[in-house]
């Protein structure tokens, strides 16, 4: 039997579309490559906050797997006044967290002549007089004698909520060694 030319045609259209879904058909059922997750790696080193009762409070970079004691001694160690009873010292540091080492109950903040003080005035303390008190350090200082200078004197203790870094917990612990004249 001889096709004549549009049966031929028709035939190898047919031929080439069952080549092209048998080919869609072997594609399509193959399965994918597993997806594969990679995480980036760790850097080898954390930034931490130290302050509180420290000799030298800062931003201080520990390695990775550090804790809480490695951090208070590249700080310079804890202050005389310092409370470590309920700071965890052996606790893993992570990338960002914050080491305050809280004042003993009954320690009370200095005067600029290195004497004890009942109370300090927030509105006349400088910044060294300041960072006497329990939980400020350099950074907060700063921050109180600027929010002083902007906005004036304080008119109320509760005020100090303003200032970045000073929560209830802070401004709690401050109420029975500051004063507002």
């Amino acid at each position: 039997m001889r096709w004549n030319r549009p049966e031929q045609l028709v035939a190898a259209l047919a031929m080439g579309a069952a080549v092209l879904a048998g080919g869609l058909l072997l594609v399509m059922r193959r399965p994918s490559p597993p997806v594969r997750f990679v995480e980036p790696p760790l850097p080898a080193e954390l930034f931490v906050q130290v302050d509180g009762e420290v000799m030298r409070p800062g931003l201080y970079r520990v390695a990775r797997g550090s804790r809480v004691e490695d951090a208070l001694q590249g700080a310079g160690g804890v202050t005389a006044e310092a409370d470590l009873r309920g700071l965890n010292r052996a606790r893993l540091l992570h990338d960002g967290d914050r080491v305050t080492v809280p004042a003993q109950p009954s320690a009370q903040p200095r005067a600029a002549g290195g004497s004890p003080s009942r109370f300090v005035d927030i509105n006349t303390a400088t910044a060294a007089e300041l960072e006497t008190l329990p939980g400020i350090g350099p950074v907060l200082a700063g921050r109180i004698v600027e929010y002083r200078t902007r906005h004036g004197a304080f008119q109320r203790l509760e005020e100090l909520l303003q200032v970045e870094g000073i929560g209830p917990r802070l401004l709690q612990r401050l109420r029975s060694v500051v004063t507002v004249q």
